[in-house]
């Protein structure tokens, strides 16, 4: 006790050295415990991954390799000849702003005409074009897109006047010049975008229609646009009724009586000599109504699928 007493601060030292040294070799046991576990967890799940790996029938086998392959093959046949067999809608890409104009004039002429031979009734006679159809000048780059957009409607109009509709409201197409981001009008645009298919390079644009008609109409218009030769697609449908007078269809004459005009009952004369019978009201024949037909207001967004724009040609070197 008395060289503890003269040497206490070296004890001292001493003793917490001990502790850090029991506390150092706690610590690397512990460690190294750890260690051996995640090191025999690491083993044993390669172990199950060779296992999985080894096995017959089990992907990723050489066979399974050569079905994927094949299968990939076959994938990319069917896109290319799908995207063959699409028609694709012409117009000039590199048409000029005054034959442009010219275009635009005719086209929305014959479309009227057209309306006119189908007895379908437009409210919207300058089909989504009213703001641009004054300009003479165009921004660069814009009429391009503007003729594209010009054969598309024209090809969704042409299907609405051969499915029989009342009437066609209005059609609405995508901003795509600075043209049309100038203007005031809302009545010929919507917000939807382009879009294209990563997977087949397709490019999709969209147009919103709404029309008046009936149920046959409406049948017929699904079905014309299923077959266009054309890739067109109905992505929203909606229909609520309409009344007959915006739906097209002429109003009763006002100078005819609203109601028929009662007819007096059929009186049998007697014979002479012979005392009047009862009179007897001839029977009152009713049409049996069969289909009470309603007229719809529909509308639809529909999208033109366009396939990829072929490749530039490269450069004869």
């Amino acid at each position: 006790m008395l060289w503890i007493k003269r040497n206490l601060i070296f004890a001292i030292a001493l003793l917490v050295a001990v502790g850090l040294f029991g506390y150092g070799c706690f610590y690397a046991y512990t460690a190294w415990s750890q260690n051996s576990e995640l090191q025999t967890q690491i083993e044993q799940a390669d172990a199950d991954l060779k296992k999985i790996y080894n096995s017959p029938g089990t992907f990723p086998s050489p066979t399974n390799i050569t079905v994927l392959r094949s299968q990939e093959l076959e994938v990319r046949q069917f896109l290319t000849n799908a995207l063959a067999a699409q028609s694709r809608i012409t117009f000039d890409p590199a048409i000029n702003p005054a034959a442009f104009k010219t275009l635009l004039d005719n086209t929305i002429a014959e479309l009227g005409r057209d309306a006119d031979r189908a007895r379908v009734a437009v409210v919207q006679r300058d089909f989504s074009f009213s703001s641009i159809k004054p300009l003479v000048s165009f921004v660069e780059g814009s009429v391009p897109l503007l003729a594209e957009q010009l054969a598309e409607i024209k090809v969704v109009v042409g299907v609405l006047l051969r499915s029989e509709i009342s009437s066609l409201d209005s059609i609405r197409r995508e901003a795509v010049s600075k043209d049309d981001a100038g203007t005031v009008s809302t009545a010929d645009y919507h917000n939807l975008v382009r879009r294209t298919n990563e997977l087949t390079g397709e490019i999709s644009s969209f147009y919103s229609v709404t029309f008046h008609g009936f149920s046959e109409s409406l049948a017929a218009f699904i079905d014309n646009v299923q077959k266009s030769k054309e890739v067109l697609a109905v992505r929203i449908l909606t229909a609520a009724p309409a009344s007959a007078q915006r739906a097209g269809v002429a109003p009763l004459n006002p100078l005819l009586p609203a109601s028929p005009v009662a007819q007096p009952p059929f009186v049998r004369t007697p014979l002479p000599g012979t005392r009047p019978g009862p009179v007897v009201a001839a029977p009152v024949r009713r049409l049996e109504t069969l289909a009470d037909e309603k007229a719809f207001r529909v509308s639809a967004l529909i999208e033109v699928i366009k396939p990829p724009l072929p490749a530039p040609a490269e450069p004869a070197q």
